[in-house]
């Protein structure tokens, strides 16, 4: 008797937990459904925003109509004082610029009661100096950022002129620095300074409108799910949108990248905090890079962790690290490994020693491209359960040492047949400081560059990150902030800004950039987002018990990290030690205290030979303090 009560108590419980659950997910859902209609809402007030008094049928008279006038009058004057300060510059022989309208001259035309409506703003620098760089950049207050390209030199009148297409009317405001040679200074504005500037949307205004915008943010397929197309990357166009848009696939600042319909015609999918909790599966993510991507590394592992367990991110071990760092959470795990490829060699030549100023760069003996072939290896000697789905290699086109045949090929034709991942491959102009700084010839001859490279890999699951696509329309928030455009390559830096609506969470790495290319590789080790969503649903229901309060989350984090960056390491196989819990910071270490006595000819402390050192330099490039002059030398004797 006891024993059939206790199975109708046990049948009842069952019964009960699922009509608990039941009442719960449908709870879920009905919130889902009202968030999701709530944001549209927001999304469409939020374009609204944005349209032009004068393209809308808003009668004669009106608040809108006034304001419109008011923000003509004060534009056209602001112009008019900040072209004489441009002439007067120009006719003394200093650097400048001007706007040209459509009726190309280097002002409006203030007799006409309207602004211009052009499909194409000309931004023309005269006197420029010929050592130096200059970035054209336009933006819109939390709204928009985007930058001019170079389309011409002019060097018979001496003068450069760049091109920008706006993309939804508005006031806005054009930037141009002048980037010289030195690295520890500001980079100033050219005169005549910030210059205003208001587009009026109208017939004439080809490609503007916010009608134009809605289609792309609504539209698009998401990139991730494009299977076949090895070149979708390969010409990184489109848009930033700021947060005053809305859009529901942005970064945590709000920031949204949109793709352009035309060249890439897909849509970048972002991840928040609790979707990247909720993956059911394990799912890895590799990447190899310089500083420039552990950057990428930094901004998925901040996206993981919650406020206390990565307040210490930038000043842990991993937050610099010259090695291997991995750090997994629940069942997302995201892993850098330290991969200098300008260091790789060129296998059918003799070995030599490498410095960088008085600093040796790698151990003598030691081969990168050695090592590197190894750590590939590596990763698929694993059992395949444990194969990332999404690997991120930087490779050396732009260094002068970057053989495509040796330095590229033999990783791709090492894939296993059966890793069904996505392989991206970047470059050097991946970079805060070349940031897209060429001209549109220049440009296009890199673009058909790495579109016949990828194309000869001959392989489904490669692509190729545009690096000066990614890296133009923010140039001026890189590591530095805007007034240092071009000063550094990193894109990300410390921060610490705390989530309004949920103070446990806290973005601790700051960087549109690199957490835009980290949801770009996070989209593609997850599948388009409705996807994934309906699956961690699917994955959830299939529990038939109820358990109302969240398992606790499990972060381990891993490093082997030398102290110092040089001498370079690359190795394969490190053992690393792994620590259970929040990120913590590590100690200070001087690596500044290795110097070179200048009188040795041998290899000491990592410092460079003397006998090398009276060679002369083949190479250079800015660090993030000074320049760096690169000697090789033959490796002799007891190096």
């Amino acid at each position: 008797m006891d024993e059939d009560i206790d199975k109708l108590i046990n049948h009842y419980n069952k019964f009960e937990k699922a009509r608990v659950l039941r009442f719960f997910n449908l709870r879920d859902k009905l919130r889902r459904q009202r968030q999701r209609r709530q944001k549209r809402k927001e999304r469409r007030l939020a374009l609204l925003k944005f349209r032009d008094p004068k393209s809308s049928h808003i009668r004669t008279g009106s608040k809108n109509e006034i304001d419109y006038n008011n923000l003509a009058e004060q534009t056209l004057r602001h112009q008019a004082s900040l072209i004489n300060l441009a002439d007067e510059s120009i006719e003394e022989g200093y650097t400048a610029f001007r706007v040209f309208d459509r009726h190309e001259r280097g002002h409006f035309d203030t007799n006409d009661n309207e602004l211009f409506t052009p499909s194409k703003i000309r931004i023309e620098i005269l006197n420029p100096n010929p050592n130096n760089r200059y970035s054209v950049t336009i933006e819109a207050t939390d709204k928009y950022t985007g930058t001019a390209k170079l389309i011409n030199r002019q060097s018979a009148v001496g003068s450069l002129i760049y091109a920008w297409v706006p993309i939804f009317p508005g006031a806005y405001t054009i930037h141009v620095h002048e980037i010289d040679q030195e690295f520890s200074h500001t980079t100033p504005l050219v005169t005549p300074g910030e210059y205003p500037i208001y587009i009026n949307e109208g017939s004439s205004a080809q490609g503007i409108g916010v009608s134009m915008l809605q289609d792309r943010i609504e539209n698009m397929p998401p990139c991730q799910s494009i299977q076949n197309n090895v070149q979708l990357f390969s010409n990184w166009d489109g848009d930033w949108l700021g947060p005053d848009f809305q859009l529901p696939d942005s970064v945590r600042t709000g920031w949204s990248f949109l793709p352009s319909s035309e060249t890439m015609g897909c849509k970048l999918e972002t991840f928040n905090y609790d979707e990247i909790q909720s993956i059911p599966e394990k799912k890895k993510i590799l990447i190899l890079g310089r500083s420039v991507e552990r950057g990428v590394f930094l901004s998925l592992v901040d996206m993981m962790l919650d406020r206390q367990e990565g307040k210490f991110i930038n000043k842990s071990t991993i937050g610099k690290c010259w090695g291997r760092a991995s750090v997994k959470k629940n069942n997302l795990e995201v892993m850098y490994q330290d991969f200098r490829v300008t260091e790789f060699e060129d296998p059918t030549e003799e070995a030599f020693i490498e410095c960088h100023n008085e600093k040796l760069v790698k151990e003598p003996g030691s081969s990168f491209i050695h090592n590197g072939t190894a750590v590939w290896q590596e990763i698929f000697t694993q059992d395949a359960s444990e194969w990332p789905n999404v690997i991120f290699m930087v490779t050396g086109l732009g260094a002068a040492r970057f053989r495509f045949e040796h330095h590229v090929i033999p990783f791709v034709q090492n894939l296993p047949p059966t890793w069904d991942g996505t392989l991206f491959l970047g470059d050097m102009e991946f970079s805060g400081r070349t940031a897209g700084l060429m001209s549109s010839s220049r440009y296009e001859y890199y673009l058909q560059e790495i579109s016949n490279l990828v194309t000869s890999l001959n392989d489904h699951r490669v692509r190729w990150i545009d690096g000066p696509g990614v890296s133009k329309e923010q140039r001026m928030y890189s590591q530095k902030g805007p007034d240092f455009v071009g000063r550094s390559q990193h894109f990300h830096h410390s921060c610490m800004e705390i989530d309004d609506e949920d103070p446990t969470k806290a973005m601790a790495v700051c960087s549109n950039v690199t957490e835009m290319v980290g949801n770009l590789l996070l989209a593609h080790a997850l599948g388009p987002k409705d996807q994934f969503l309906q699956h961690v649903e699917q994955v959830k229901n299939s529990f038939h018990d109820f358990t109302p309060n969240k398992s606790p989350s499990q972060l381990t984090w891993c490093h082997a990290c030398p102290k110092c960056m040089i001498p370079m390491h690359l190795t394969p196989y490190p053992n690393m030690e792994c620590v259970e819990g929040p990120l913590t910071a590590k100690e200070d270490y001087d690596c500044s205290a290795l110097r070179f006595d200048g009188v040795s000819k041998d290899i000491v402390q990592g410092m460079c030979p003397a006998d090398c050192l009276e060679q002369p330099f083949s190479d250079s490039f800015g660090s993030e303090t000074d320049m760096v002059y690169v000697r090789q030398c033959p490796l002799v004797g007891n190096q």
